[in-house]
């Protein structure tokens, strides 16, 4: 009996390589996540800093300049941290899209690769089956010549 073949391997190698680009896709999407998070973490903190700030001069006499100053910078920051929590939107979202793409593609490969081997059980049980019939032979021939 011939060896084993797999009509498929292209197919499964494809779908391997797709695997494996949709894992590095989510990989590349969840570090821009992560950065832009904490870019948008260091954005409050340099407010909550600042805010800390405006209250030690409060115990002094703050003059108008000043405190307009404080204002536009929290005007400023206010509109930053929107774009920043838009930016980490937009990153959380191409993150779960490429996880789904991710999904799939291990769904396709995985379908691939059980019926790998279920082709691979099948041509050992007919490999058995042949080395089973081979023996039956053997044994009547055996059989036939001791009588």
């Amino acid at each position: 009996m011939k060896s084993f073949k797999f009509r498929l391997e292209t197919l499964l190698k494809f779908r391997k390589m797709q695997k494996e680009q949709a894992q590095i896709l989510f990989w590349q999407a969840t570090n821009q996540f992560r950065i832009e998070k904490e870019k948008l973490s260091n954005l409050e903190e340099d407010v909550l800093r600042n805010m800390n700030l405006l209250r030690n001069f409060q115990q002094t006499l703050l003059s108008i300049e000043t405190f307009k100053s404080f204002q536009h910078y929290f005007d400023k920051m206010k509109t930053e941290i929107q774009q920043q929590k838009d930016s980490v939107k937009r990153a959380d979202e191409y993150r779960l899209e490429c996880l789904k793409k991710l999904e799939d593609a291990v769904k396709g490969h995985t379908i691939v690769e059980k019926f790998r081997e279920k082709k691979i059980q099948d041509y050992q049980a007919e490999l058995l089956k042949e080395e089973q019939k081979i023996l039956d032979e053997i044994g009547l021939q055996l059989y036939v010549r001791e009588e």
